[in-house]
C-alpha cells in the first residue's frame, strides 16, 4: 500500500514538473484532457471509412476492396491496419516523437492503434506481438526503438505477449523515404533475421510506426514465415494515404 502511495506521489510530482502535452500542437493539456487537446482532436486524420482489405490504407468507397498498391503488388502479410493517415498534424507529431525524444506521445499512440484494430483481433487471433527491429547502431543514436515501446504499450492494453528481441535487424540499411518501391525492397533484402531457427508461433502481430509501400512488413513477414510462422498481421500508427484522390472527408 505504501509503495502504491509513493508511486502516486511520484507521478503527481512528475506531472507538475513535466505536464502532459497535446501530441499534435504540443500545448499543455487541461486537467481531464488526455493525449490530444479538444481542438486538435477534431482534426485528427483517423482512418474511419472505407479502407483496403489488405493493408488498411484509405480507399475511395466500399466498392473498392483494395488500394492501388495492393492490387498491383503481392504481399507476404495477411492483413494490416493503421490508426491514422500519415499527413498534417500526425506527420509533425511523429517527427517530434522520433527526433525530439517525445516518448511521452507513445501511450496515446498505442491506445489509438489498439482501438483501430480492436474489431480485427478476435479474427486474427495473434499469439505474439513482434516490433519491427531497428539496427543496434541506429537505436543507440536515437536512444530507443519506437516500435518496441509501442509494442510494449499495446501488449499491456491487449494482454498479448510481446517478444522484443526475437526479430532482429542484422544489416544497416539506407533511409527508405527517398527510395521507390523496387529500391526499398532491394535495400531491405536480408536486413532481418530471427533469434533461433524456428519461431514457435503460428500467428504474429507486427508493430511499427509508419506504413508506406509495405516493403518493411513484407521483409519481416517473409523472414518469419521461413522460420515457421503461418499468418502475419500488422498494426501501425500511420499509413501513407496513397493517391490523394482516395483521401476523402469520409475516410478521414
Amino acid at each position: 500500500m505504501k509503495e502504491i502511495h509513493n508511486k502516486s506521489v511520484k507521478n503527481y510530482l512528475l506531472a507538475l514538473l513535466y505536464p502532459p502535452r497535446c501530441v499534435c500542437c504540443d500545448t499543455i493539456l487541461g486537467l481531464h484532457e488526455k493525449g490530444c487537446c479538444p481542438k486538435c482532436e477534431k482534426s485528427l486524420p483517423r482512418i474511419k471509412g472505407s479502407s483496403c482489405m489488405k493493408c488498411g490504407k484509405p480507399v475511395a468507397g466500399q466498392e473498392q476492396e483494395y488500394c492501388e498498391d495492393c492490387r498491383k503488388y503481392p504481399h507476404e502479410f495477411e492483413r494490416g491496419r493503421a490508426a491514422f493517415t500519415y499527413t498534417g498534424a500526425m506527420r509533425r507529431s511523429v517527427y517530434r516523437m522520433k527526433h525530439d525524444n517525445r516518448r511521452d506521445y507513445l501511450p496515446f499512440y498505442a491506445e489509438e492503434m489498439v482501438q483501430a484494430v480492436a474489431s480485427e483481433l478476435p479474427r486474427w487471433k495473434p499469439e505474439v506481438i513482434l516490433p519491427i527491429p531497428m539496427h543496434p547502431r541506429r537505436k543507440r543514436r536515437r536512444g530507443y526503438n519506437q516500435s518496441e515501446l509501442l509494442a510494449e504499450h499495446i501488449s499491456r492494453l491487449t494482454g498479448i505477449p510481446v517478444k522484443k528481441k526475437f526479430l532482429r535487424c542484422v544489416k544497416q540499411t539506407a533511409a527508405q523515404k527517398s527510395l521507390n518501391r523496387k529500391e526499398r525492397m532491394k535495400n531491405l533484402e536480408g536486413s532481418m533475421a530471427v533469434a533461433g531457427e524456428t519461431i514457435g508461433f503460428k500467428r504474429v502481430l507486427l508493430v511499427d510506426d509508419v506504413y508506406t509501400t509495405g516493403s518493411t512488413m513484407d521483409e519481416a513477414a517473409k523472414v518469419l514465415k521461413n522460420a515457421g510462422a503461418e499468418s502475419i498481421f500488422f498494426i501501425v500508427l500511420c499509413s501513407g494515404k496513397g493517391k490523394k484522390a482516395v483521401c476523402t472527408i469520409e475516410n478521414l
